[in-house]
């Protein structure tokens, strides 16, 4: 299975909002999302943890893999993630995270959005690919 995942860096979650809905994606997600909906299902709305976090991020991404592996119906899977912060320890860790969810090697690709300040030396390079879009409309 072709894993394709479009990291996103941006300023707001309306930015990603509308990326998402533009795209084809088999699952958009978010930490901001995420952090969100756990405060709101916690009775004493108590901040999750990042670890927390982390476990539902790939219990989501685990199960479309494992959804579309079982329909056998396409090889392409292809996942909308927007980045909580921007650096070479986070990019590294997010895809050692995903590879150790698939067999084959992913394409991990940046959609930079509407930001004009830059991540710092050598974050960029860790991208297959790297886009900036103006998404002002």
């Amino acid at each position: 299975m072709n894993v394709k995942i479009e990291g996103v860096w941006c300023k707001t979650r309306t930015e990603f909002d509308k990326l998402s809905k533009k795209g084809d994606y088999d699952l958009s997600v978010s930490y901001y999302d995420i952090f969100n909906r756990l405060i709101k299902s916690d009775p004493n709305n108590a901040e999750p943890s990042n670890i927390i976090i982390s476990i539902y991020i790939r219990k989501s991404i685990q199960k479309v893999l494992w959804d579309l592996d079982e329909k056998e119906e396409r090889d392409d899977v292809k996942i909308l993630y927007m980045f909580k912060s921007l650096s070479a320890d986070t990019v590294n860790g997010f895809r050692d995270f995903i590879n150790s969810m698939v067999e084959e090697d992913c394409e991990l690709d940046l959609l930079v959005v509407n930001r004009c300040d830059f991540p710092k030396t050598g974050v960029l390079s860790k991208f297959d690919n790297v886009r900036f879009i103006d998404n002002n409309d």
